[in-house]
């Protein structure tokens, strides 16, 4: 009768150990999920916040034949603040650094809602007359704008 009780008592110690290694487990994998979901969400909220209008007329891009660039004004449509220095923009597909290239044209650092960013895209050659190319920007978000122009 001893041994049985002992038996049932080691069964019944070790039925508790690996139930408490499977809860640990779980909360662990629960825990994660809720953190990856609230960063998700987050991401998605400032999202929805966030628009952009590439404001350019199609049809006369900007050329200073000093700095040898294309100007391309953006506005920020959205409700958030941006970051201009986090812009990324693709001409013809091409990523094109606009880190030092770039202007708040009512002054200041932060891009605010409302206002109009200018870039510039810096080449040492200018567009073919008659040729359709596009202009992408994009937001440190992912929120972007996407214009065709013909020179």
């Amino acid at each position: 009768m001893a041994g049985e009780s002992i038996t049932q008592l080691i069964f019944f110690i070790a039925a508790i150990v690996i139930a408490l290694a499977v809860i640990g487990a779980v909360t662990t994998n629960v825990r994660s999920i809720t953190a990856s979901y609230s960063i998700s969400s987050k991401t998605v909220a400032d999202q929805l916040k966030t628009d952009i209008t590439i404001i350019n007329d199609p049809a006369a891009i900007p050329y200073d034949t000093v700095g040898k660039n294309y100007s391309f004004f953006v506005k920020n449509t959205g409700k958030n603040t941006l970051d201009p220095t986090a812009v990324n923009m693709f001409v013809d597909g091409n990523y094109t650094n606009v880190t030092n290239n770039w202007t708040v044209m009512q002054g200041g650092s932060t891009w605010d809602t409302t206002e109009v960013l200018r870039l510039n895209y810096t080449t040492t050659i200018q567009f073919s007359s008659g040729t359709d190319h596009t202009v992408r920007v994009v937001t440190e978000n992912g929120v972007f704008d996407t214009m065709t122009f013909r020179i």
